[in-house]
């Protein structure tokens, strides 16, 4: 530590101050961390010898009050501190702040008093700390603002109120705050903003607000940050955002919004990201985004939203990201994304999509992810990915597939993963991965594959990362594998392999020198001479692959 700095983190001085009412003289000492000492009480003049301080950190302690006095020497000359900026206090047990504490604390800056018991500040509580600019109450036990004892701090810009009881908020109790530019709080009556015309970021989150004051918003024409996540609201009026031309983030996710007004967001000119994810919505109604030019990031997973309307999209040029995920969509439109031309990151799994309209991504040159996992698709079409000729990723995970046409991929020419993992594809055209030569990693796993062409994986020479997993497979031809010259991990187990046919010779031989390589053990699988081969079938489970004669290695 430098010599201006002493952090006495977690150790046991409650006893030492009980017995020293005053700290050891230490002129220089500019950083005081007495945090977790089991710290039950503090004396008048305490640090009356640490008249350099600027820094004196008392969280988690064991303090039930604080005693006028106990910043003597460190703030405001005879009465209260010289140089003290940043006073820490969270995690006590304080619940009562007395008058005077903070009596010609001209200094102080910064005041933390998050989680402790406090249930009521008196008016002239902060009376003194007329420079304070951060004050942190959230996590207390307050009904109401001290609207009275805020009037003392009016160069306060940032107020954290959150997680408290409060049942009201006097109309006026933030009217002294001219230059608060950053609050979070829960409970909102009409005009409670009002005379906040300097905030910028405004942080409701988890709170119970049901529903907004139509003006609730209404001179808060310099917001750049509305946080209403987690909260209850089913309804939002039309018009409560018409106000904040300068926002440029929105969060309303976690509510239980129902519908929304096709209106609601054309004032939002500014807007660059939007987050609406686990509400109740069923649908988006034609021109809910018009206008919003500068919208960068749409989050609208985990609703209820059924079929979206051809043009909801239109005039987004500028998104990066869209996310669909878990709705209940069953079909697009081929317009549904056409001017999302900045669009890098598609989301539309977990819906009950099952098929994809012609020329879909036509127009999403420089999309990099597409997610189509958990949906109902049988069938792909040649044409269904042209056009995405920078997409890096493309989940297929957990649908129906059957069967791919040879050149479904073949557009797809900067492709790194490849996610076809859950579906019922038996057989795999020989062309299919043919020109995916960026290729690292491709996930076959869980299908009902039970042969492979000798040249199906020709062509994936940057292949890193193979999966084969419970498939059908009981042999493989000769130089299946040997195309995959960069290939890092294989799985192949829970299949059905036939360690007693010759068949098994090259999966045999290429095992036992790739062992590095395997991400499980292969098991080797028999039928019993009553048993038929059906699907229904239950085979048994003999011993790994590499303890049966023919995987032992060739020589």
């Amino acid at each position: 530590q430098p010599a201006n700095d002493l952090d006495l983190t977690k150790n046991e001085l409650n006893v030492f101050l009980s017995h020293n009412p005053v700290w050891p003289s230490m002129m220089k000492l500019s950083k005081l961390f007495l945090r977790d000492n089991g710290l039950k009480s503090l004396h008048p003049d305490q640090f009356l010898n640490c008249t350099a301080l600027t820094l004196l950190d008392l969280s988690e302690n064991l303090l039930e009050y604080l005693p006028t006095g106990f910043l003597h020497g460190l703030v405001g000359g005879l009465e209260g501190a010289f140089a003290l900026a940043n006073l820490h206090l969270s995690h006590n047990n304080i619940t009562k702040i007395e008058e005077g504490v903070f009596k010609n604390s001209t200094t102080l800056k910064i005041l933390v008093l998050s989680h402790n018991r406090i249930r009521s500040v008196d008016e002239a509580s902060f009376r003194g700390a007329t420079n304070l600019q951060h004050l942190d109450l959230s996590g207390n036990l307050l009904i109401t603002v001290p609207t009275e004892a805020l009037r003392d701090v009016k160069r306060l810009e940032l107020l954290n109120l959150q997680t408290n009881n409060l049942s009201s908020l006097p109309v006026d109790c933030f009217s002294s705050l001219s230059l608060l530019d950053n609050l979070d709080l829960n409970s909102l009556p009409s005009k409670v903003f009002s005379d906040l015309i300097s905030l910028q970021s405004l942080d409701l989150y988890r709170n119970r607000l049901t529903s907004l004051p139509l003006d609730i918003f209404s001179n808060l024409t310099n917001l750049q940050n509305l946080q209403l996540d987690s909260n209850q609201i089913s309804d939002l009026p039309d018009g409560v955002f018409d106000s904040l031309s300068r926002l440029n983030e929105l969060q309303l996710s976690y509510n239980r919004i129902l519908e929304l007004h096709p209106a609601l967001f054309t004032k939002l000119k500014s807007l660059q990201n939007l987050y609406l994810e686990h509400n109740a919505l069923s649908h988006l109604p034609k021109g809910l985004f018009h206008r919003m030019n500068h919208l960068r990031e749409v989050d609208l997973n985990d609703n209820h939203i059924s079929s979206l309307h051809h043009s909801v999209f239109h005039g987004l040029v500028r998104v990066l990201s869209l996310r669909l995920s878990n709705n209940h969509l069953s079909s697009l439109h081929s317009d549904q994304f056409r001017d999302l031309i900045d669009l890098k990151k598609l989301n539309l799994d977990g819906n009950y999509i099952s098929k994809l309209p012609t020329s879909l991504f036509m127009n999403l040159t420089i999309l990099t992810t597409l997610d189509l996992n958990n949906n109902h698709l049988s069938e792909l079409s040649p044409d269904d990915f042209v056009g995405l000729t920078h997409l890096k990723e493309l989940r297929l995970n957990f649908n129906q597939l059957h069967d791919i046409p040879f050149n479904t991929f073949h557009h797809l020419h900067n492709l790194r993963r490849l996610l076809l993992q859950n579906n019922n594809l038996s057989s795999l055209h020989p062309q299919l991965f043919a020109r995916l030569l960026k290729l690292t990693e491709l996930n076959l796993g869980e299908n009902k594959l039970d042969h492979l062409q000798p040249d199906v994986f020709q062509g994936l020479r940057n292949l890193h990362k193979l999966s084969l997993k419970s498939n059908k497979l009981r042999a493989m031809e000769n130089r299946v594998l040997e195309p995959l010259k960069k290939l890092k991990a294989v799985d192949l187990s829970d299949n059905l392999w036939e360690c007693t046919s010759v068949r098994i010779l090259y999966i045999s031989c290429w095992v036992n020198m790739h062992r590095d390589k395997l991400v499980d053990q292969p098991i080797c699988f028999s039928y019993s001479p009553s048993d038929s081969v059906s699907e229904d079938k239950v085979p048994k489970v003999l011993d790994p692959v590499y303890n049966k004669p023919v995987f032992e290695k060739v020589y």
